[in-house]
């Protein structure tokens, strides 16, 4: 996985030494409440910094002016589509850094990325019902509402969420490029 460049920030390779501050975020309830994950204790963090490292598939979001952690983009299995080069985005980034642009410039790149070296077909991305600034995130970086899948997913908490489907073609990305 290559290093990605914006503005403002860098998407690296996750490092074991960022347990404590990504687990912060990962296990707070802002993020929580949107994402189908349990609370990890600094164990099973380092666990699954291990995996997302050898996975290579996931991108940590560090801030260039202060080296803050802000989130993390992962471009994993797309499990709805079949023999189609594509992949679905999960996300997520803690409370403080939201509504600054932060995830759609990070977006963005992670787009190019996936589209012109990976060159992938479709790029999904699923989103529970309710989560409005995620479903207006997509839907301003190109994402096409594709439905509603009913009674998806069972939280942590055993909660029984919708998720609504969204996927940006690769034909769309570059047209929208233009």
């Amino acid at each position: 996985m290559r290093e990605l460049h914006t503005e403002r920030l860098l998407l690296r390779t996750p490092r074991e030494r960022d347990a404590a501050e990504i687990m912060a975020i990962r296990n707070s309830a802002f993020v929580m409440k949107n994402n189908v994950m349990k609370v990890l204790d600094k164990e099973q963090m380092v666990h699954l910094i291990h995996r997302e490292i050898d996975y290579e598939n996931t991108w940590y979001i560090e801030r260039k002016e202060d080296g803050a952690l802000l989130g993390m983009i992962a471009a994993e299995e797309d499990g709805v589509r079949f023999d189609v080069r594509s992949r679905c985005l999960s996300y997520y980034l803690g409370e403080q850094y939201t509504r600054q642009g932060y995830m759609k410039e990070a977006l963005r790149a992670v787009l190019h990325e996936l589209f012109t070296e990976e060159d992938l077909e479709v790029v999904a991305a699923r989103v529970f019902t309710g989560n409005i600034a995620s479903e207006k995130l997509l839907r301003s970086l190109g994402f096409v509402y594709e439905g509603c899948i009913r009674r998806c997913v069972r939280t942590s908490e055993s909660e029984i969420r919708d998720d609504m489907q969204f996927s940006l073609l690769r034909e769309e990305y570059f047209e929208a490029e233009k």
